[in-house]
């Protein structure tokens, strides 16, 4: 019995001791409460927070410092009760000073055991947390009133925060969201890789786009997937370094794009039409400025009518065409090379004199290609050779055609 009375006089002394260590964080109440919830103990940094003297507040029950809500419901006592069962409680909620001023606070309990391990009391400690609690609502009505969804998540992928607008975009309750893995929310080929990219950004964080030049997809609680856009930022709390999603849904846009690309398409198979001159002879009138893309459409739409048409010659009419390019010439020689290897011999007509001297200046090989100044030039060239190779027999049909009707 002595040792243990011994016991509780040394776990005294070292509380005693760690009360005056902590008397000089003033920013922290921190008391001593007996197995009861009163208080036994009263620090600088307690009236400091409360207003409270330790001659006016020794003696009276924890609960004095709750919000009469919080008193009828008994909450003081299942705080206590939640500390001793578990050895250590925390929480955040509303507490009152003595001129009855309310703030927010986080409070700490932890049980204080003897030698025997029977309860002896509570060290309780307090801190006024009311600016942050502000600055996490103003944070909160920022993430409301975004027009996007949006989602923090922390460094081990796990979602601390989402607005209205993300549950509506993917079709989970907030509660749900909250706590979850963010790649819950992406489609499973890409759930594998994705902590890898989540671990680099962390690394090196800095506002970006997410995925750039990537086709990105999000998931909805259904399974339906849809794309979308995803901008990152970092944000530095109380909690750590997190990082801010804004997620767009694209579905719209990406199918306006993918209209337009095709009215695009078909506008340019217009605009470079392939027209069967006579028989054998194809003529290709093209207009405007020419890209890669549209010089591989180009070549491509030849191609296939050569084959339709068995055509012998084909005539690159390139009077309307402003300026070429390397890339753009290699794909006018890769036109003709792939003509000759079905057949057909290439007359190129109209090509203007910057034209000309671009293509040199490019270094581009047009090899043995016959040119012409006009198309009415091309197109004698054309009849020319045609008959050239049809002989005597296609010189008679060509004769009674061209005879008067």
């Amino acid at each position: 019995m002595a040792r243990s009375s011994a016991g509780d006089q040394d776990a005294d002394v070292r509380l005693r001791d760690l009360e005056a260590m902590l008397d000089a964080i003033a920013d922290y109440e921190i008391i001593k409460l007996d197995v009861d919830g009163t208080v036994a103990s009263w620090s600088p940094g307690a009236q400091a927070l409360k207003g409270y003297t330790a001659q006016e507040i020794i003696g009276q029950p924890v609960s004095v410092f709750y919000t009469a809500e919080d008193q009828a419901a008994g909450l003081a006592q299942r705080e206590l009760d939640m500390a001793g069962d578990t050895g250590r409680f925390e929480v955040e909620g509303w507490r009152v000073r003595k001129d009855g001023g309310r703030f927010w606070a986080s409070v700490i309990l932890t049980p204080i055991r003897a030698h025997d391990g029977k309860l002896a009391g509570y060290v309780k400690v307090t801190r006024d947390i009311s600016e942050r609690r502000n600055t996490d609502d103003m944070f909160r009505g920022l993430l409301e009133s975004a027009p996007e969804a949006m989602l923090l998540v922390g460094p081990d992928g796990r979602i601390v925060l989402a607005n209205r607008q993300a549950e509506h975009l993917f079709g989970f309750g907030r509660d749900e969201l909250t706590a979850t893995e963010v790649e819950r929310l992406m489609p499973a080929r890409f759930r594998e890789r994705h902590p890898g990219h989540r671990a680099g950004f962390f690394a090196a964080a800095e506002p970006r786009p997410m995925g750039m030049g990537l086709e990105l997809s999000g998931q909805r609680r259904d399974g339906s997937e849809f794309p979308v856009e995803i901008s990152l930022s970092p944000v530095q709390t109380d909690r750590g370094a997190l990082v801010a999603a804004a997620i767009r849904d694209v579905t719209e846009r990406r199918a306006t794009e993918l209209r337009l690309e095709r009215q695009r398409d078909e506008i340019l198979e217009l605009s470079t039409p392939v027209i069967r001159v006579w028989d054998k002879v194809l003529a290709l009138p093209i207009i405007g400025t020419l890209d890669s893309g549209r010089a591989a459409r180009l070549t491509e739409g030849l191609l296939e009518k050569i084959a339709e048409t068995q055509a012998e010659v084909i005539i690159l009419e390139l009077s309307g065409v402003p300026t070429i390019d390397t890339q753009v010439a290699q794909h006018l020689l890769k036109t003709v090379q792939a003509a000759a290897l079905m057949g057909a011999v290439s007359i190129m007509s109209g090509m203007r004199p910057e034209i000309a001297q671009a293509m040199v200046h490019l270094g581009i090989d047009m090899g043995q290609i016959r040119s012409r100044s006009t198309l009415r030039d091309a197109l004698q060239l054309a009849m020319q050779t045609v008959r050239g190779r049809a002989g005597p027999a296609f010189v008679a049909t060509t004769a009674v055609s061209d005879g008067p009707q």
